[in-house]
């Protein structure tokens, strides 16, 4: 089965999938494999990513018009993480239950380094205003469904609900 994210930057740390999304993998372990969040069964993702950069999402959204702003951004990333490393700092306590149409998911809320810094540059460089984004890793999808693009704070505020800790004896 071919992977649904390819590595990039000439390191085997960063990735970028299909929708154009630059992501940082992480490793979770001893996680349960089902949580019930309001009568919702969800299923433990098979692997897990902070995303950093959702470049489709945030030419939709901001409709950024910059002619090949998708090779742009992937470009400036490559060069920005060669001197700014992007890395997880630490899971904060704070859990989330994220809905849109059809879609369910639990996530936890990190911290990444130089991410803010990587903002600021394509900002100032391409004369735009992109938010930074809410880093978290997506924990629990309902089982066949995918997960849900946070790109911004009105996300957070518009499609997720503060949650109680769903893996209490877990340690992230």
């Amino acid at each position: 089965m071919e992977s649904k994210f390819k590595f990039m930057c000439e390191k085997n740390k960063y990735t970028i999938s299909a929708t154009n999304t630059i992501s940082l993998p992480v490793l979770l372990k001893d996680l349960p494999s089902e949580v019930v969040i309001n009568g919702n069964k969800l299923i433990l993702k098979s692997s897990f990513h902070v995303s950093l950069v959702c470049i489709n999402e945030i030419i939709k959204k901001y409709c950024i018009s910059v002619p090949n702003f998708r090779n742009l951004v992937v470009k400036d990333f490559c060069d920005f993480v060669k001197t700014n490393d992007i890395y997880l700092l630490n899971y904060l306590e704070e859990f989330r239950f994220v809905t849109e149409n059809d879609l369910k998911t639990v996530i936890v809320i990190c911290k990444v380094s130089n991410l803010d810094k990587f903002f600021d540059f394509i900002n100032k460089k391409y004369k735009l205003k992109i938010e930074y984004p809410p880093t978290h890793v997506t924990l629990y999808t309902l089982e066949g469904k995918l997960g849900i693009f946070l790109i911004d704070a009105n996300d957070i505020k518009n499609l997720t609900k503060s949650i109680p800790n769903p893996i209490e004896h877990s340690l992230l």
